[in-house]
């Protein structure tokens, strides 16, 4: 599509997009950032990021539809909402008590979070691939009469499709309750053939986070640090974690809606930030594409990653989506990013309003 092909060109001309995302300013000679550089190597590619703000009328958004959609926050449980159009913050909303310093709890957006990490550890060749069998890290399975357990792979999921039943909807309560969250799914019995159905289960992800953490030897968060956060500066990242140690890759991560929109801007540009290559384009493509159709339900899935399209001319958007409302919106024909974080209950049918309402004031 050609929403895809703009992705693309945005990806080759990555390295020079410094009036497109934002900027990035080297330090001068003496900083304190050279000298951090000096004492650890391998940070000598992290580089001083400057957001660069502008009036929406400048980069193509009606100022009044955002005005009219302020007034329409303030009668919801949204908390934050930035809008990021053309390399710039146009568009800032806050509650009473909150700012861009804020820290947020994402829900499931961690599940996009924990995909990245996921990419990056097959990237630098902790993992050999999606079509690893899960059974490699949980040598337990092998002793299973289901030999459908011995199918499942790290494809399965990161798409929500392993076949175990360990739906959110049903077992929440239960499996966050229990004493081991991995023995809790693996323990589950699988209701479908791997890669057949969709059954959306943070114990996916859970699993995904502990095999990261057996491959890398670090838990998701520390892996993310090192490889991610700190590398562009997502200095907010926060995560908690289970009984064992092992990062909440599917529900625990927090940050500002400052982090939120870097996180999806790395992801507009395929994974590059500055010169250098974060996540690779090949894993930013395939797991914001369509990687499994549902038969129900307003998206598809990509790889712990939301796709649908949006207005009129029907634009293709990936988002990472948690409960209570937080949203992290990516664009890429229009070049335009939207976070959302919330307090909400209800139906998500409001968010998809706000972002058709955004996309149709967007030149």
């Amino acid at each position: 599509m050609k929403s895809k092909i703009l992705l693309l060109m945005a990806m080759l001309i990555g390295s020079v997009y410094l009036t497109g995302c934002g900027r990035i300013a080297e330090p001068e000679q003496g900083t304190v950032m050279e000298e951090r550089e000096q004492q650890n190597p391998e940070q000598r590619d992290v580089l001083v990021w400057e957001w660069q703000y502008g009036a929406p009328e400048d980069h193509g958004l009606n100022g009044d539809t955002l005005e009219s959609l302020h007034a329409t926050y303030d009668t919801t449980q949204i908390l934050a909402s930035v809008i990021f159009k053309d390399g710039h913050i146009v568009d800032e909303y806050y509650k009473d008590g909150y700012d861009k310093a804020s820290l947020f709890l994402l829900h499931s957006c961690s599940k996009s979070v924990t995909s990245a990490l996921i990419g990056i550890a097959i990237d630098k060749g902790y993992i050999e691939s999606v079509d690893v069998p899960i059974a490699e890290y949980f040598p337990q399975i092998l002793e299973s009469d289901d030999n459908r357990l011995k199918q499942i792979t790290l494809g399965h999921l990161l798409t929500n499709t392993s076949g175990f039943d360990s739906s959110d909807t049903e077992y929440w309560r239960e499996w966050r309750n229990s004493e081991n969250w991995v023995d809790f799914v693996l323990n589950r019995p699988l209701t479908s053939t791997p890669g057949t159905v969709f059954s959306y289960s943070t114990g996916n992800t859970h699993l995904l986070a502990a095999i990261l953490q057996k491959a890398t030897g670090k838990t998701a968060y520390e892996f993310g640090k090192e490889f991610l956060f700190d590398l562009i500066g997502m200095d907010s990242v926060q995560c908690n974690m289970d009984s064992q140690g092992i990062s909440d890759g599917g529900n625990g991560f927090s940050m500002t809606v400052y982090d939120m929109v870097k996180f999806g801007l790395l992801y507009y540009h395929g994974g590059l930030w500055g010169e250098q290559q974060i996540i690779s384009r090949e894993w930013v493509e395939e797991s914001t594409r369509l990687q499994f159709k549902r038969s129900s339900g307003t998206a598809d899935y990509g790889y712990q990653w939301w796709v649908r399209t949006f207005g009129e001319e029907q634009y293709d958007t990936f988002f990472a989506q948690g409960h209570g409302g937080q949203y992290i919106f990516v664009i890429p024909e229009l070049e335009l990013i939207i976070a959302f974080t919330s307090n909400h209950t209800g139906s998500s049918d409001m968010y998809w309003q706000f972002v058709n309402d955004i996309v149709a004031a967007s030149d």
